[in-house]
């Protein structure tokens, strides 16, 4: 029979509270934190197989995630959002975590998140699998037509980001977006900006 899987919550203390009342029986807790700062020092002492992170976590879920990565790379990072969207889960991605969910999920549901990353398995929320994807393009070659850079364009402006913000977030020129816009437009066979979000979704 496999031992509990041992974890570690990161989280404001309400909802460490209620993580404890959901996996009561399912795992062995083996510390708390309530800053960025403590996660990171636990993780490297008690060296747990998953970590819960709460993305608003004072320090900041950045940090946290980060840091606890390094401290215990055996731990499979999942963090806890209450309301952010795919820049937030690209982030902690980026950073190392395996799973992005919503803080509010059941007692049932925590508990098949915590399996599943145990088992190896990633866990995001389906209607960021595709600005992930995005991510991933933009760090290779042309894929189904689109270049890295197109497709890291497209995934910004998915989320609704502007053409000034694209063009800091990436860092180049304004005209250098507006000139990768038009040839998305083009590749997609719309019309205009508006068209090519609603095709690319």
């Amino acid at each position: 029979m496999m031992s509990a899987p041992r974890l570690l919550i990161a989280d404001r203390a309400p909802t460490r509270f209620g993580v404890r009342l959901a996996l009561q029986g399912a795992v062995s807790i083996c510390g708390e934190a309530s800053s960025a700062e403590e996660a990171i020092r636990l993780a490297k002492r008690t060296q747990p197989d998953v970590c819960l992170v709460g993305w608003e976590i004072p320090g900041g879920g950045a940090a946290a995630v980060r840091g606890v990565t390094r401290a215990a790379p055996g731990a499979r990072v999942i963090v806890l959002a209450d309301d952010a969207g795919a820049d937030a889960m690209l982030d902690a991605v980026r950073l190392g975590a395996v799973g992005f969910v919503h803080s509010g999920l059941s007692p049932e549901q925590l508990q098949k998140v915590i399996a599943a990353v145990v088992a190896h398995e990633a866990v995001l929320p389906r209607s960021m699998v595709l600005d992930l994807l995005l991510e991933l393009r933009s760090a290779g070659a042309e894929v189904d037509g689109l270049t890295g850079r197109e497709a890291q364009v497209l995934g910004l402006l998915r989320r609704g980001h502007s053409t000034a913000t694209i063009a800091r977030r990436l860092d180049i020129a304004p005209v250098t977006v507006r000139r990768h816009i038009s040839e998305l437009v083009r590749k997609f066979g719309v019309v205009d900006r508006s068209e090519l979000v609603s095709a690319a979704v």
